[in-house]
């Protein structure tokens, strides 16, 4: 039996570049989706959350409402973008291993989706009672950089197949 063409390739790298590209361009108009919620509604899933967390934040001695949403907010943000960053992360591994294309194809799919929370930011421009703000890109790009920080530090602990 022949064996396939990327034998020793990292686990999951058989994944193919297409399926990785849908993903992250998926994930892309569902952050999208979320900057087109007019600020008063987007207000109220933050003060839903807020009513469900706000035990937690209390046994913290965090009492300031304001502040709390604002947490909750900012968490949104990262963790939003942790899963775009992790995408792009393994887009840009599965195109290195597939397409041979070795460290400089990997990094331009995360720097590509970087363009992202701008485009995120602008959007919000146009919102009724949003806006944007370049605070919320930078947060944005570090959640960018967990996601795909911790997919490069699960591809280093995983056993080569």
């Amino acid at each position: 039996m022949a064996e396939p063409s990327n034998a020793g390739a990292p686990r999951g790298a058989s994944i193919s570049p297409v399926a990785w590209l849908v993903a992250a361009l998926a994930w892309t108009c569902f952050i999208w989706g979320h900057s087109l919620v007019p600020g008063t509604q987007s207000s109220q899933e933050s003060g839903a959350v807020y009513a469900v967390l706000q035990p937690l934040f209390s046994l913290l001695g965090i009492v300031d409402a304001s502040l709390c949403t604002f947490l909750i907010r900012k968490a949104a943000h990262v963790s939003e973008y942790a899963v775009l960053g992790l995408l792009a992360a393994l887009l840009g591994r599965s195109l290195a291993v597939g397409g041979g294309g070795g460290p400089r194809l990997r990094r331009r799919a995360p720097v590509l989706f970087a363009l992202v929370p701008v485009v995120d930011e602008g959007i919000q421009l146009f919102v009724p009672g949003r806006t944007g703000q370049p605070r919320d890109v930078l947060i944005d790009l570090c959640g960018m950089l967990l996601g795909a920080g911790i997919a490069t530090v699960v591809a280093k602990l995983r056993p080569k197949a």
